[in-house]
């Protein structure tokens, strides 16, 4: 078929099964007596139309609307039986795992490496500033201070009191930082 002939196209459909209009059906009539492509498409037409009528149509098996719907609702059931089924970990497993990643890979984008971590001398000077934040109970925990000081340093301090406002409370008069002891060194 050629550019001019894709107009027709549907008419061709139409008249293999003889319900085209009478003016549409004398311009097709016109274009095929000088179109060979549009008189062999037609005559497909009709014999594709010929052999669908020959062969009886066969309905759907009795019961199968009834199954389809069954197992329609069947397959809803399941995917939504119940909120704590929504809770199942092997769903959010595979679901959050490129999440998992994504995290991962931005944490250690942003975690510092070891040569932009402080060096060791700077440590004593930031824990000593740190520690003035302390309350007093954290003498308690820490290695430097005696038990008379410590003993001196309970009476003499309030609960809430700050480490800092109570340095010169030690028994020896020092005003050494008290640096409080993790539990992981204990």
């Amino acid at each position: 078929m050629t550019a001019p002939c894709t107009s027709f196209t549907s008419w061709l459909v139409r008249a293999a099964e003889d319900r085209l209009a009478p003016p549409e059906q004398a311009q097709l009539d016109a274009h095929l007596t000088s179109c060979d492509a549009c008189r062999q498409a037609l005559a497909d037409q009709r014999s594709v139309r010929t052999l669908l009528q020959t062969h009886p149509v066969d309905g759907a098996p009795l019961g199968f609307d009834t199954r389809v719907m069954a197992a329609i609702a069947a397959e809803a059931e399941r995917r939504h039986s119940s909120w704590f089924d929504s809770l199942d970990y092997r769903r959010w497993t595979w679901r959050l795992l490129p999440v998992a990643a994504a995290l991962a890979l931005v944490i250690a984008a942003v975690t510092p490496t070891d040569a932009a971590s402080p060096s060791v001398e700077n440590t004593g000077t930031t824990l000593a500033q740190s520690t003035d934040n302390l309350p007093v109970s954290a003498a308690l925990w820490s290695e430097s201070v005696s038990e008379s000081s410590l003993l001196s340093l309970m009476l003499s301090a309030g609960a809430d009191d700050a480490l800092a406002d109570h340095r010169t409370d030690l028994a020896d008069g020092s005003t050494t930082p008290i640096t409080p002891v993790r539990k992981d060194q204990q």
